[in-house]
């Protein structure tokens, strides 16, 4: 999860490369690093906390480097610490790593190495790879660098600089996207986890593929395959767009992407719908007619809001184009033998396109035969690259790390996929004209759940000082529930629980008093009198109860204690307005409590571990 830049050129190395750190910060900030080489010598700075700090750290002690290679960090081996955060080294300094990613066998290196008397100065397993790179180096550092790859297991994203190589990067990847780009009439070359963090459009591009090692100078890059033969890669251009980072006048991105739902929804939509034949269509879309007509299963996979988004997608594919569905957690999907087969239709769901558990569970039911259909956000992302098709969300760039504008493009996504597939099956044409009108509506209905922001505002600071919750729903507003509860989980460190309303009974009543209010989800005309009981049942047990309703709800506001009518809309599209609603609740609630929004603690924005 964590993010790696490099930079060989003519300009300002250290500059260039914190400026990408920036660029990949939602990839972790534990804490960040920056090396480079001068004189001979290896020079670095390292720092707890965000870029910025490292930016300040090397701006009271600057040097002039002919390269470096720096690292934003998410924690898995070694707590956050000075001494925890990349690069790292061997014990002479002379071999400086940055890395994304876990080597496994960690441990039983490290021990080998003590044996040999070499010392090392932190937990993680990253130093292990330098210590054992330098161990192996006797004047060459590509050999000495592919001796300690044959030792480890794992995955990972590496760069290595060595003091007496000053004009060179060393880059490898397994299972851990790395992007090299190079401009040769500047004498420039670049590395990052992440394309979109290079500065330029105009650069010469390509990835690297697992166990490529590449060799990257100023004027040239050389790539070998893991039988250390030299290779030619074909470059691109990738066309990046550069965004202005900015809250404007929000106080957190997370708030400013909340209200920036109209339009996101509105870019999801747009040039997407063919009104006089009642369905949609998608640009560059690279499955036909006759691959969509043949799938007779639908399997979802994503993790955690994705995955969410994905069982209300399940919903919408029944119901819509008849065809079975099913909503897999990617991280637990990847380990079981998939009944998966031709006919089977993969719709990989990821914001970022980078999570490690989602691109490897779509590796392995493309070795079964099926088709995989990306929904992303992220052009040039590794699951985009590997996907047979992919749609856009077009929702910009999401820099909180709660996802909301995401969310709700991803739930707008998959209606328009279950409208088009149900339209090629048993779906009239005036069906599928009536539920476009509806999808037309979306943005409308956000902007009237966004203007209820002081009411919601004030409710949540009503149920500000609790620290337990319930969210419940039934049929589609369960994964809302889910995806509610959730959002407050991750940016106010409360415990908050979704669960099916019928199954409250069931076992999670136990836990119901006076200081663990329930929030139903009333957002499905099918089920409202099961859910008015459900709420019934936790009233008459003392829970606090508040309703997320449709507006003339009957009977709502006799069992909850307090209500936030939002505008009526199909059961299909609910989850949106709803989860709009939810989002803002807990968005105003870590606010009176205090806490960091943006950046909670232990999440990052990019899951590339497992």
């Amino acid at each position: 999860m964590c993010g790696i830049f490099g930079y060989i050129g003519p300009d300002n190395s250290a500059a260039i490369c914190l400026e990408g750190l920036k660029k990949l910060e939602y990839r972790g900030y534990d804490s960040a690093g920056l090396v480079g080489i001068s004189d001979g010598q290896l020079h670095y700075w390292k720092e707890i906390g965000k870029v910025r700090a490292l930016e300040q750290a090397w701006l009271a002690k600057p040097a002039q480097l002919s390269l470096a290679i720096a690292h934003t960090r998410w924690a898995t081996h070694g707590k956050p610490s000075r001494e925890n955060a990349h690069p790292h080294f061997d014990q002479h300094l002379r071999v400086a790593v940055v890395h994304n990613g876990i080597i496994e066998n960690h441990r039983p290196l490290r021990e080998m190495l003590k044996s040999y008397g070499i010392q090392f100065s932190s937990d993680t397993d990253t130093e292990v790879i330098a210590q054992l790179i330098a161990h192996f180096y006797q004047g060459d550092i590509v050999s000495a660098t592919q001796q300690a790859l044959s030792l480890m297991q794992g995955f990972w994203g590496i760069a290595v600089i060595h003091k007496d190589h000053p004009d060179k990067i060393i880059a490898v990847s397994r299972e851990n996207p790395l992007a090299v780009a190079f401009k040769p009439s500047s004498g420039e070359a670049f590395l990052s986890s992440d394309p979109n963090a290079f500065h330029s459009s105009d650069l010469d591009v390509f990835f690297l593929r697992n166990d490529e090692l590449a060799v990257i100078q100023a004027d040239k890059v050389e790539v070998f395959d893991p039988s250390c033969v030299q290779i030619t890669k074909t470059s691109e251009k990738l066309g990046l767009e550069n965004y202005v980072r900015s809250k404007g006048d929000f106080e957190h991105f997370m708030l400013k992407e909340i209200f920036e739902q109209p339009q996101t929804l509105e870019q999801a939509l747009h040039n997407r719908f063919i009104e006089d034949l009642g369905t949609v269509e998608f640009e560059n879309f690279n499955l036909t007619p006759q691959d969509l007509q043949a799938v007779r299963r639908i399997l979802i996979l994503g993790c955690g809001t994705s995955w969410h988004a994905g069982c209300i997608g399940s919903f919408l594919f029944e119901e819509k184009a008849r065809i079975p569905a099913q909503a897999e957690i990617a991280s637990e999907f990847r380990y079981k033998n998939p009944l998966v087969s031709e006919n089977t239709l993969v719709i990989a769901i990821s914001q970022s396109g980078e999570t490690l558990d989602t691109i490897a569970a779509i590796r392995e039911v493309k070795q079964k035969g099926s088709k995989v259909l990306a929904i992303c956000n992220v052009r040039n992302s590794t699951l985009v690259r590997e996907a047979d098709a992919t749609v856009f969300l077009r929702a910009g760039p999401e820099i909180s790390v709660c996802s909301t504008k995401a969310f709700t493009s991803q739930l707008t996504i998959l209606s328009l996929l279950a409208l088009l597939m149900g339209r090629q099956r048993h779906l009239t044409k005036e069906e599928g004209q009536s539920f476009l009108a509806e999808l037309h509506q979306l943005p409308i209905l956000v902007e009237q759940v966004l203007s209820l922001h002081p009411k919601i505002a004030e409710i949540a600071q009503r149920y500000s000082h609790y620290n337990h919750f319930f969210f419940l729903g039934r049929h589609c507003m369960y994964p809302a529930s889910l995806e509610a509860a959730l959002k407050l989980k991750e940016i106010s460190y409360l415990n908050a629980t979704g669960c099916a309303a019928g199954e409250m009974k069931h076992g999670p009543i136990a836990l119901i008093d006076s200081e663990f209010p329930v929030i139903g989800l009333c957002g499905n005309h099918r089920t409202l009198d099961k859910m008015i009981s459900n709420l019934t049942e936790v009233k008459s047990r003392g829970a606090p109860v508040l309703a997320f309703a449709f507006e003339n709800t009957p009977d709502i506001e006799t069992v909850a204690d307090d209500v936030i009518y939002l505008p009526s809309c199909s059961d299909e599209l609910a989850p949106i307005p709803f989860s709009v609603a939810t989002q803002l609740f807990a968005y105003y609630i870590a606010l009176c409590r205090g806490k960091e929004i943006d950046h909670p603690r232990n999440l990052a924005k990019s899951v590339t571990v497992e």
